[in-house]
Order: structure tokens, then C-alpha cells, then sequence
């Protein structure tokens, strides 16, 4: 009977300490029923790293982010590392936030495509189309490469990486 009791205690120990991070997701206005990345349900990032390969494939436009006390998008603090504007206006866009990276073009003419490399210049995915008005879905950055390209069935024009 007194390991019953130790166990379920213990339990109970357990359920409390894990209880103590709700506040935090409460805070950021969190609803259980809603997607995860969605504002109603922002990924929580803690300050300094990134929300790594759950990035991959995510609108910066919509992915909602809890990071520093706030509710954000990754495309909130966006900055453009590269371009390219001869003959075409290519950029790569990159989140220090979500540290995540996509391609934005000035027009639906050409098609874009963000490509995501290990620091030793290996391939480790890729991502073609637009997510929303002239832009791609996202690519996790954080200690990686990203490089932003776009096609105009012809011509591939390319970023830097970054």
C-alpha cells in the first residue's frame, strides 16, 4: 500500500513540476485546440536558439513564434542577407528570431526555390513554389547555409549563401 501511495505522490510531483511551464504558453495566449505555429498556439522558443527542422516547410508570413515575451512571425524581424537584381529581383530572407531563411521575388513571373546546405556545402533540403505573394515556405538556418534561387523556365538566377 505505501508503494501505491509513493507512486501516485510521485505522479503527482511529476504533473506539477511539468505544470509549472503552463503559465508560459498561457501567457502566450495559447489554445490547445488550435495547430501548433499558429498565433492562438505560437512555438515556443527560448531566447538564443532557433525553432530548428519544425521551421522546415512553414510560412514566415503565418508560423507564429512565442520568443522574448512576445507573439511573433518569423517574418516579423526578416532582413534580406543576399540579393540578386540583375536581370530579376531575388533576395534571401532570413528571421534572427526563428533563425530561418526563404526566397522572396518581385514577381509571380519566375519561380522560386529556397535550397538549405550543411555547413560543409552538402545538400539538406529544398523548397519550390510560393508560400504567398512572392515568397517561399521557410528553411531552418541555425547553423546552416541557405541560398535563394528562382527560374524563369530559362534563366536560374542564385543568391549567396548565407
Amino acid at each position: 500500500m505505501k508503494n501505491r501511495i509513493r507512486a501516485i505522490v510521485g505522479g503527482l510531483a511529476i504533473l506539477a513540476t511539468l505544470a509549472v511551464g503552463a503559465p508560459v504558453q498561457a501567457q502566450a495566449g495559447s489554445n490547445p485546440a488550435a495547430a501548433l505555429g499558429t498565433l492562438q498556439n505560437p512555438v515556443v522558443i527560448a531566447a538564443g536558439t532557433a525553432c530548428g527542422s519544425s521551421c522546415d516547410g512553414k510560412n514566415p508570413a503565418t508560423y507564429a513564434v512565442y520568443v522574448n515575451g512576445l507573439i511573433t512571425t518569423c517574418s516579423a524581424d526578416a532582413v534580406t542577407v543576399a540579393s540578386k537584381t540583375n536581370g530579376i529581383n531575388l533576395e534571401l530572407r532570413y528571421s534572427k528570431a526563428c533563425r530561418t531563411a526563404w526566397t522572396r521575388i518581385g514577381s509571380d513571373y519566375d519561380y522560386p526555390t529556397i535550397t538549405s546546405y550543411y555547413p560543409d556545402g552538402r545538400f539538406r533540403t529544398s523548397y519550390s513554389g510560393f508560400a504567398g505573394a512572392y515568397y517561399t515556405v521557410m528553411v531552418n538556418d541555425a547553423n546552416l547555409l541557405a541560398e535563394a534561387s528562382a527560374s524563369d523556365g530559362v534563366l536560374t538566377w542564385r543568391t549567396d549563401r548565407y
